[in-house]
This record gives structure tokens, C-alpha cells and sequence, in this order.
């Protein structure tokens, strides 16, 4: 299985009763931080999040913090082969800060009550379930932002140009290019020109809902029929052209040690957005966590370990993005 293939959308994933202790375990809030289930409605869906508020702090603003690609957690987990807890790290940093924060399992996980079909899943899907957890807090809470990771980023971009109403937008570690160009690039690292050629055919052959033809299995995972239609809807969207039609507030959050994405793309964003401001955090993986170079080997632990605390600065950056847009 290609690196890639781990992190782009896939199948649900279900731990076994050993891991989901221990990811109960590695998941307790620090003192100071409440959380609490809270349960929203999207379409036809019940989707299944954490609630996280600092203590003493009446009516916080509010960060809904939308997962990236794949069958990612609340807590920014997908079984045993990627385990972060970024998002319950991020969710905890902020309430510290007197920021409260929404984080929720994604539709295809099982806390999601509802008749889920894969085949049938749009991206649009997605980003009207960032839509309803907006929804799910806006009346209690005065001031709502979004903070997307990597494709979170891009279901928060598709969102806000959906005419979802929040205060502010947070992209972190987000595509500033088209889906097609970013999987290109993320496969050249690890094909040749032969394959690399090979697979860009059959991807193009995918979208436009044909047979995508033979490629390796670990390959065939990044054109599965039960994706299509996601796929499709994700390869239209120019995040670049659609943030620069979302009239808020923005922040770019950007690891240059990332390997998914690059610098380039929070530099495309910042382009087509020029008083959106832009972070980029020395040192950082696309998890968020301190990485010493770009090599797949030495970053495996910022995939895998959930002790690995978040790189420095970038909650106190969001944090005070938040403060100041939410100020009277």
C-alpha cells in the first residue's frame, strides 16, 4: 500500500476492542477542559462530536473542526494505522486559550446513526455536514468559526462559498490546487514516470466514470467505484478561486515540513487572498507535529504516535486569530 493510498479516502475502519480502549485512554481531556457528546443532524444523519469547553468560560467562541481524508475521527484517528489525537490536541490547546471547539466523526464511521451509502457520497455531502455542525452550535455560542484540515480545509472552503455563515475560516495543512494535481504530485514521489503516466490516464478515465483500466491494488485503492462520485465532486473544486469568493476572515496554517502538502499550496491560497494571513510553522509535519525533514521514514511517528504533543505556535496563532475576529 502506497503512503498516498493510506491517507486518501477509503473504507470505514473499525478497532477491535484492545485499540478502542486505548485510543479511550490516550483521548481524556486535560484538567481544565470539559467535554461532553453532542449529537447533530445532517440530511438524513445523526454525526457524533465532542463538545470541548474551557473551564469558567461563559459562552466561548467556537471552533468546528472539520477531519481531513479518509475514515478520520473526531479525534483525528483512523484505527491503529494513523493515530495523531490532533484534533483532541488542537480541541484541548484552544480550550486552554478560553476557546471552546466542535469535533466530529465523519459519516462514514460508526457513530453516525442513518442509512449510509458509500457509492451514493458526494463531496458536497461533506461539506454540508460542516454546514449542520455550524448549525449545531451557532445558536448558543455568538461567534462560530471553522478550522478545516488538509481536505477538512477544503470541505471549510466549499462550505463558506455555500453560503454557510461563520465568523472566521482556519486552513490548516490545506490543497491550494486542484485534487488531481495534488495526488500527482504526492505519486511522483513514489512511482516512476511509466506508472506515474499510467495512473494519471486511469484517473482521468475514473472521473469521467469509466473503467479507470489495470493498476496495481494499491493504486486501484485511489479509483475504487464506491469513491466516484466523491472523487468527482472534490476534482472540481479551485480552492483557490472559491476562497477568494468567501467574504470572512482567513488564516493559513501550514507545516514546511509537510509531505503532503506544500508551502506552495498556502502560498496559492494567500495569493487569492491577500489579507488572509499566513502562518508557516518551522518544523511541522502534516500532522502538525515536529518533524526534522520531508522523508516518508522519518515522519512515520507523527502519523502514528497520539503522545507526540503539536508543534509550537500553531495553537496560540489560532487562538489569536479567533480572539481578534471575535472581539466586539
Amino acid at each position: 500500500m502506497t503512503w498516498v493510498s493510506r491517507v486518501m479516502l477509503g473504507g470505514a475502519l473499525l478497532l477491535a476492542p484492545a485499540q478502542a480502549a486505548r485510543a479511550q485512554a490516550d483521548t481524556v481531556p486535560p484538567a481544565g477542559v470539559t467535554e461532553r457528546e453532542l449529537v447533530f443532524t445532517s440530511g438524513a444523519l445523526q454525526l457524533a462530536g465532542t463538545l470541548t469547553l474551557p473551564a469558567g468560560v461563559e459562552r466561548p467562541p467556537i471552533a468546528v473542526i472539520v477531519a481531513g481524508s479518509g475514515p478520520t475521527d473526531r479525534n483525528g484517528n483512523q484505527g491503529p494505522g494513523l493515530r495523531t489525537n490532533t484534533y483532541a490536541l488542537l480541541a484541548w490547546g484552544l480550550a486552554r486559550a478560553g476557546i471552546g471547539s466542535l469535533r466530529y466523526d465523519k459519516r462514514v464511521l460508526p457513530a453516525t446513526k442513518g442509512q449510509v451509502i458509500l457509492p451514493e457520497m458526494t463531496f458536497d455531502d461533506f461539506a454540508n455536514d460542516v454546514a449542520a455542525a455550524v448549525a449545531a452550535v451557532r445558536g448558543d455560542y455568538p461567534k462560530v468559526f471553522v478550522i478545516g484540515h488538509s481536505e477538512g480545509g477544503s470541505l471549510g472552503i466549499r462550505a463558506a462559498t455555500r453560503g454557510v455563515t461563520v465568523d472566521g475560516l482556519v486552513l490548516v495543512s490545506t490543497p491550494g490546487r486542484a485534487m488531481t494535481a495534488i495526488l500527482h504530485e504526492q505519486l511522483s514521489r513514489q512511482l516512476d514516470a511509466a506508472m506515474l503516466a499510467q495512473f494519471d490516464s486511469a484517473l482521468a478515465r475514473y472521473l469521467r466514470g469509466e473503467e479507470p483500466g489495470d493498476l496495481p491494488p494499491a493504486l486501484r485503492a485511489l479509483v475504487a467505484p464506491v469513491n466516484r462520485r466523491f472523487m468527482q465532486g472534490w476534482a472540481t473544486l479551485d480552492p483557490a478561486a472559491e476562497l477568494a469568493a468567501a467574504r470572512l476572515p482567513v488564516l493559513i496554517v501550514q507545516g514546511d515540513m509537510d509531505i503532503q502538502i506544500r508551502v506552495t499550496d498556502a502560498q496559492a491560497l494567500k495569493a487569492a487572498r491577500a489579507d488572509a494571513q499566513l502562518f508557516i510553522v518551522p518544523g511541522a509535519s502534516h500532522t502538525l507535529k515536529a518533524a526534522a525533514d520531508t522523508l516518508m521514514g522519518t515522519q512515520i511517528p507523527t502519523y502514528i504516535n497520539p503522545a507526540l504533543p503539536l508543534v509550537p505556535g500553531v495553537v496560540d496563532t489560532i487562538a489569536a486569530f479567533i480572539r481578534r475576529v471575535a472581539a466586539p
